[in-house]
């Protein structure tokens, strides 16, 4: 496992973790814009390797997004990374990826008593706040999945928005390692890579771990509900009168 800069407790602790597993490499900032851009620009001069899984790790970052480009509060005491898995295949199955590692990332904190749900596509909240955002995406060259990379934030020991909750108030602590959260973090992507061939288990399980409490926006609560996630990892809420499937890719 190569470490760039100041993971040498992640390190430590992935290793305790994760078994048999590629060699990750790792990189530490301090402070930086945002770990996306950061890893983009690492895959712009960087060639992305067969089993060698990069991911980039911030103390801080003054400029992260999450989906639609909604700004993202990364103060010190969270977990904010960003990391890229090499695939090279044409059987990846890109329209579960999403929930194979909401899944991963629910059942790991399960592990710990952690009463977590997953807000379709790519949130995982406590009752009504929300823990952990993820952005994925999927990288092909024709019919082959090149790689998959997150963008991922986790609030541990930081202050949070109104909407947000930290997992030092869920477990009514500080006394929280980061870099053992982070080394968990990391080992949940792996697992929601392995698991994508298994697609019966992903979306029962996602449907298992699925809040229906929150509508997409745009929909009003008061005439549309959640029905389900379907076979093929799409939302499908319904009405009195009709029923709509929403696509994340």
């Amino acid at each position: 496992m190569k470490v760039i800069g100041s993971a040498a407790k992640t390190v430590f602790y992935l290793k305790k973790i994760q078994g048999q597993y590629p060699s990750w490499r790792l990189h530490y900032k301090i402070k930086c814009k945002s770990t996306e851009h950061e890893l983009s620009n690492w895959l712009r001069y960087s060639e992305i390797k067969r089993n060698q899984p990069v991911a980039i790790i911030a103390r801080e970052q003054f400029s992260g997004f999450g989906q639609n480009s909604k700004i993202w509060v990364s103060k010190k005491g969270g977990i904010w990374l960003s990391a890229a898995y090499p695939i090279f295949s044409k059987e990846f199955t890109s329209q579960i990826f999403n929930l194979s590692l909401g899944i991963k990332i629910c059942e790991m904190l399960r592990q710990d008593n952690i009463n977590v749900c997953l807000k379709w596509p790519n949130d995982i909240f406590v009752g009504s706040k929300k823990l952990i955002g993820f952005l994925p995406r999927v990288i092909t060259r024709g019919k082959e999945t090149i790689y998959v990379r997150i963008g991922l934030g986790m609030n541990v020991l930081n202050q949070t928005p109104s909407e947000g909750i930290s997992l030092s108030k869920v477990l009514k602590t500080k006394n929280i390692n980061q870099d053992y959260w982070t080394a968990k973090v990391i080992k949940a992507f792996h697992d929601s890579i392995e698991c994508n061939n298994k697609k019966e288990y992903v979306i029962k399980s996602a449907n298992k771990f699925l809040t229906k409490r929150f509508l997409p926006s745009g929909f009003c609560p008061q005439t549309w509900k959640i029905k389900d996630i379907d076979s093929n990892g799409n939302l499908r809420i319904q009405n009195d009168t009709q029923e709509k499937v929403l696509r994340r890719f």
